[in-house]
């Protein structure tokens, strides 16, 4: 057995271990701390603002879907004054019911950034020539597999900044099908997480973003005009449009309400959806006349702790279990305590996923509802090491893959229900 080393008298290299233990102490306090400011200081002023254009952008492979989104915002009944402008590629079905504008980019359409930028920036050219950016336009960015909840249209719209947004919950069908969607699902728990750890921090109290999500990205049409889509990006264009907001000094927030999203439904779209935003962030850190130097450095930082962290505490518990660290009682318990708040931050997120609206209505009955919600719950705190580590693996994975030339899309529509 090997010798045990007491932390007293260790090197550095164990007092290192140990603090990364305490991570998970530091998260659960920004997250605490983030989304209790944004209950109380995110401020709104509806009465500023005038029209909400809700601007569903898509490829077109996913019709039933987006129709689907379409009805359900009528179906909210809002009280603000609003347009819903689908965006689309040629050669789809433009036939959709209750949409004020039907865009479609012309092919041969031209500009600095390709695919769905290039759609963004087409869209913002016809706002400008209409005059519609201006401060009192409100503009709210869904995608395809998107949905918005009330709360969610209500705050962005209500916001009295120049751009913001709130945490994306994959609760848009969460887990329902087989095994595959149930892990993808809980693969998705890592992007609710962050968003309830650092952009409600960042964003909201800070003001200057780590992340930027594109679902239910809400600016001002003064806001678009101002920064553009002019940017040579092939992804992560939601990243570079909200750190350049921040660079050039205008206002962010963070609010509480979800944007409600559909994971991946198989391994293999997982890996794609990956790829691409892995390489998206890393062509958008490399140059800045993209995306600002101090943005970027913080994102690769970001990266290198996740990685390091991660590595540092599955090592470090390690040796603390099989007694090679020796350390006092009071400090063993503070080191479980992190250890369980590291295991409550991913059952977190699992729990308002299973909560959302399409998961209620798949299961009418209460006990079936709160069986589903506490099921996965405790099946996202089982999996913790498992959601908390595949990423850095997929990361390496999608790296060595190489760039992606275009940007991938993937199967969106719910392959249980047909919608």
């Amino acid at each position: 057995m090997p010798k045990a080393v007491d932390v007293y008298h260790a090197g550095n290299w164990i007092l290192i271990i140990l603090a990364s233990f305490l991570i998970p102490i530091l998260e659960a306090a920004l997250a605490v701390t983030g989304t209790l400011y944004a209950a109380t200081q995110f401020k709104t002023a509806p009465e500023k603002f005038s029209l909400l254009i809700i601007q569903i952008a898509t490829v077109g492979r996913e019709y039933e879907l987006v129709q689907t989104t379409i009805n359900k915002i009528h179906a909210y009944q809002l009280s603000m004054p609003y347009q819903i402008w689908v965006v689309l590629e040629p050669g789809f079905r433009t036939d959709y019911q209750g949409a004020d504008e039907i865009i479609v980019v012309p092919a041969d359409y031209t500009c600095p950034p390709v695919d769905k930028a290039r759609a963004l920036n087409y869209c913002w050219k016809i706002r400008v020539e209409r005059g519609l950016a201006r401060q009192d336009i409100k503009l709210m960015y869904v995608d395809d597999d998107t949905l918005p909840s009330r709360r969610y249209i209500e705050l962005g719209y209500a916001g009295d900044y120049d751009i913001c947004q709130g945490p994306t919950i994959p609760n848009r069908w969460y887990a329902i099908g087989g095994w595959q969607h149930f892990l993808m699902s809980h693969l998705d728990d890592p992007r609710a997480r962050n968003c309830l750890t650092y952009c409600s921090t960042t964003q909201g109290i800070l003001g200057k973003p780590l992340f930027v999500h594109g679902e239910g990205l809400t600016i001002t049409g003064w806001t678009e005009n101002r920064i553009g889509w002019d940017f040579h990006i092939v992804g992560s264009d939601d990243l570079v449009f909200g750190t350049n907001a921040a660079h050039q000094g205008l206002k962010w927030g963070y609010f509480n309400a979800a944007i409600q999203l559909v994971s991946p439904w198989t391994w293999k779209e997982h890996l794609k959806q990956r790829h691409r935003w892995l390489w998206g962030n890393i062509d958008a850190i490399k140059n800045h006349t993209v995306m600002p130097k101090n943005y970027g450095l913080a994102v690769f930082i970001k990266y290198i702790i996740g990685f390091v962290a991660t590595a540092i505490s599955f090592f470090g518990i390690t040796l603390l279990q099989s007694g090679v660290i020796v350390v006092s009682p009071t400090l063993q318990n503070l080191f479980y305590t992190s250890l369980a708040l590291w295991v409550v931050s991913y059952m977190v997120p699992a729990w308002i996923a299973a909560g959302g609206e399409p998961n209620r209505e798949l299961r009418p009955q209460w006990w079936r509802y709160w069986g589903f919600k506490i099921t996965q719950a405790l099946a996202a705190g089982l999996m913790t090491p498992i959601t908390a580590f595949a990423p850095m693996l997929v990361i390496i994975y999608c790296y060595f893959r190489g760039r992606p030339e275009r940007f991938v899309v993937i199967a969106k529509n719910n392959k249980f229900t047909g919608v």
